[in-house]
């Protein structure tokens, strides 16, 4: 596996989520929202893509570089001129936000994070690009779409995958008469339970409860997998209801602390130390873990229980269940001045082959399943049949996007989970609690 790639994963791993930023750029982002129509949603008809494009000149802003030789094959095989600019993610956003307010054309092609499609497309900043796209491309891309629409529209193409799924180590589940992961949580439950009774790992499984944003992501992932959702598609939540998935999850998070299957110390430490404790062999499964963590507990030079680390689907109710993603995509603001050369490079950035370059080169994680397909057939992709498959039970945290306010439901939801996973305070009180605050956000 490439350090490029490798250090692709990580960085996706450790920078900031789009929506924890600054608090002037959260500012920012929620006067924008003021200024502008909630019920906007821009142009949804198609771009014409017929028109000539040779000659013109785009800008791409993204938060990532790409190799120049990759860039130059975009020039070559459409005679459009790029201007590929590199912005942080974090002031990347704050760009955005203050250039789609005051209506200025900022670029033709930008970073559309999962995070920022409710904003971005519910505003009218972006272009819909159901109609504009080949139908071909859209296809490909499969459950990433849903990720990036909202009322009915898709604002971004998925160019960089992240998704959650768990890991384990076949050595320790060979140790203890484990042969497959288990697919449901009642069969993941009995795993735990042999693992543990074959003093394998004191604390089987690893996972992040701290009173952080990686702390409640398996929260988020547990309720997905378990059939449920944590908003409806007005972005009510749903998840206080009792006998919810969502409060089942929190109640599975609860035993595995109760059980002994998670390690105590886990509520209050850093989201590093479940990985660490994985890729250190004191677990033997990591639950809420995905492609990049599975590159590093199979790097000699990072783990410890190098080869044996292997990737599986999240369990379900009566099979393997839906899965979260993160991805990051390809978007156009309806200020460019270009929209049928940003299309095409769109297009382009989607093509098998440029996927399969940039993933090599540059460790951006192919979105379409023809690209996936390929690298798990030449094993370039660790795990790659195990990610292609999860790449379909992908499901959108929210069903029509992240709203404005969710930086400020996941700071609250931060405390209060970890409050329940300590013991100070009940399910009900927690979820109850939760539900209040997130309507009081959604009625601002």
């Amino acid at each position: 596996m490439v350090a490029t790639r490798r250090a692709r994963f990580d960085a996706k791993r450790t920078r900031r989520p789009g929506w924890v930023t600054s608090g002037l750029a959260l500012a920012m982002l929620l006067l924008a929202a003021g200024c502008t129509s909630s019920g906007s949603t821009g142009t949804s008809g198609p771009i014409s893509t017929s028109a000539p494009i040779k000659g013109q000149k785009i800008t791409v802003l993204l938060p990532y570089k790409v190799p120049q030789s990759i860039l130059d094959d975009f020039t070559k095989q459409t005679g459009v001129n790029l201007s590929f600019q590199v912005t942080s993610f974090d002031a990347l956003h704050q760009k955005l936000v203050v250039a789609a307010s005051s209506n200025t054309n900022i670029a033709d092609v930008t970073e559309m994070d999962w995070s920022w499609v409710g904003q971005f497309g519910g505003s009218g900043w972006y272009t819909p690009l159901e109609k504009s796209l080949p139908a071909s491309v859209v296809t490909d891309l499969g459950q990433t779409n849903k990720i990036f629409t909202t009322h009915d529209h898709q604002y971004a193409a998925c160019y960089s995958n992240d998704l959650r799924f768990p890991i384990y180590n076949s050595a320790q589940f060979a140790k203890a008469g484990v042969t497959s992961f288990p697919t449901t949580f009642d069969a993941l439950r009995q795993t735990l339970d042999a693992l543990k009774a074959k003093h394998v790992t004191q604390y089987p499984m690893s996972v992040a409860l701290g009173a952080t944003e990686g702390g409640i992501t398996p929260w988020y992932l547990l309720t997905l997998s378990m059939g449920g959702q944590l908003f409806d598609k007005d972005n009510k939540p749903v998840f206080a209801d009792a006998g919810s998935p969502a409060h089942q999850a929190l109640q599975f998070e609860i035993d595995a602390l109760k059980n002994g299957w998670v390690n105590p110390g886990a509520a209050t430490s850093d989201d590093t130390a479940a990985s660490d404790k994985f890729t250190g062999g004191a677990a033997s499964i990591s639950l809420a873990s995905g492609p990049g963590s599975l590159v590093t507990a199979n790097d000699k030079t990072q783990s410890k229980i190098a080869p044996n680390a292997k990737g599986a689907l999240m369990p379900g109710i009566s099979g393997p269940g839906p899965t979260l993603g993160l991805p990051e995509g390809l978007g156009i603001p309806s200020t460019s001045k270009h929209k049928a050369a940003a299309v095409a490079f769109i297009k382009w950035w989607e093509s098998t082959p440029i996927q399969l370059q940039v993933y090599k080169q540059s460790g951006f994680l192919p979105c379409s399943a023809a690209a996936l397909a390929s690298l798990s057939k030449t094993g370039d992709l660790d795990g790659g049949p195990i990610v292609a498959e999860a790449v379909k039970h992908l499901t959108p945290l929210f069903p029509n996007g992240a709203p404005t306010w969710y930086a400020a439901f996941s700071s609250k939801a931060q405390g209060l989970i970890n409050s329940a996973v300590k013991g100070g305070t009940s399910v009900d009180s927690a979820l109850s609690q939760l539900s209040d605050a997130t309507k009081k956000l959604a009625n601002r």
